[in-house]
């Protein structure tokens, strides 16, 4: 998660711009957002908060693509089989995952729009017996995550965002839990930097 928040970090910051054909009729814009996220999540029927990163490409101001990435810094605790003495005892669990997103941006250059990004990640989760550092099982796993953005352009190179999504866990080979246990609802708040401003050509 960290080296996706520092290689976005480097995205941000540039700005560049390419002819699409020799008799420049056409031109295409890219530019470049990146920050910080917080969001809360459903997890196992109960509330947890993660934060992350995200950043990426932004092409002729309507479609974006880059990386993102997050762990869980607040995971809910639930009662499970130990596995060993097979007897229910309380559990925690560490939670993260990363990956890449597409997004379609809707009325760009407005003070507010709207999109829709789709985040494809891999995952991993591993349980624990509360207070004790024995693991208990683990498993990677598959994220396929839609989801609606709003942005609030405040400036040309600060946008806030509120957004909501939908985590579908797959491929996860747990005793204790299953993907239907680790998908869930997000909801939450990114600070996007970079250079957002509308360019006409």
């Amino acid at each position: 998660m960290i080296s996706v928040m520092f290689l976005v970090g480097n995205l941000y910051a540039q700005e560049s711009e390419a002819l699409l054909n020799n008799d420049k009729q056409s031109k295409t814009s890219i530019t470049g957002f990146g920050g910080p996220l917080i969001f809360a999540t459903h997890i196992n029927n109960e509330l947890g908060l993660s934060i992350g990163g995200k950043g990426g490409a932004v092409f002729n101001e309507k479609f974006a693509f880059g990386g993102i990435g997050f762990g869980m810094v607040s995971p809910p605790g639930f009662s499970g089989n130990n596995l060993s003495d097979n007897v229910n005892t309380p559990m925690e669990m560490t939670f993260g995952a990363g990956g890449i997103f597409f997004e379609y941006i809707l009325k760009s250059g407005d003070f507010i729009k709207f999109s829709f990004p789709l985040n494809l990640m891999a995952g991993g989760i591993n349980i624990y017996e509360s207070g004790m550092e024995t693991e208990i099982e683990s498993s990677a796993f598959f994220i396929f995550e839609p989801g609606i953005s709003i942005d609030f352009k405040l400036s040309e190179h600060f946008t806030p965002s509120i957004y909501m999504s939908y985590r579908q866990a797959l491929g996860s080979s747990l005793i204790n839990l299953e993907d239907k246990d680790i998908s869930g609802l997000n909801i939450g708040l990114m600070l996007k930097f970079g250079n957002t401003r509308t360019k006409n050509y």
